[in-house]
């Protein structure tokens, strides 16, 4: 039987270090982190199972269950959900049975991720700022501000 599951994700991550998108962003960003927020255009219930997508250029689509902690209405049609994987659940990378349901709303990144600091240390949120421009026709570079100590960082630098 098919499975619905509503699902949020990564588009395809550009490093310009590698001068080519990131391989294995999944297990490098879950190894990082188990707390996401995204804005949705759906309700979504506490508890209820989200699929966090990771796209692959080389390869299937990766993907990690995550929980509905927190869902808040932010306008007619944008909510604003929190995500918490296991910290011992598996990258999937293929599940014929499953039919998943995009709900991203604006670009296909977390709004806000839980990591380490590189520069301050501390364990805190880094809030999404932009998409960083560059020469590269294939991928997004994710630019993130650490709650903390306010430095930025490329979503590349605070995970791989």
């Amino acid at each position: 039987m098919t499975k619905i599951i509503p699902c949020v994700g990564f588009e395809l991550l550009y490093s310009p270090l590698d001068r080519d998108n990131m391989e294995n962003i999944a297990h490098q960003i879950h190894s990082k982190s188990n707390r996401f927020i995204f804005d949705v255009v759906a309700e979504l219930t506490t508890g209820q199972e989200v699929l966090i997508l990771f796209s692959n250029q080389h390869g299937p689509t990766e993907h990690l269950y995550a929980e509905v902690t927190h869902c808040v209405r932010l306008a007619e049609k944008h909510y604003q959900v929190g995500l918490e994987t296991q910290p011992n659940a598996n990258v999937i990378i293929d599940n014929a049975s499953l039919v998943s349901l995009p709900i991203n709303k604006g670009p296909a990144t977390a709004r806000e991720i839980i990591l380490s600091c590189p520069s301050c240390k501390n364990s805190t949120s880094f809030r999404f700022v932009a998409n960083q421009n560059g020469d590269w026709e294939t991928g997004i570079l994710p630019i993130y501000n650490c709650s903390s100590c306010g430095t930025t960082r490329a979503i590349i630098g605070m995970v791989a």
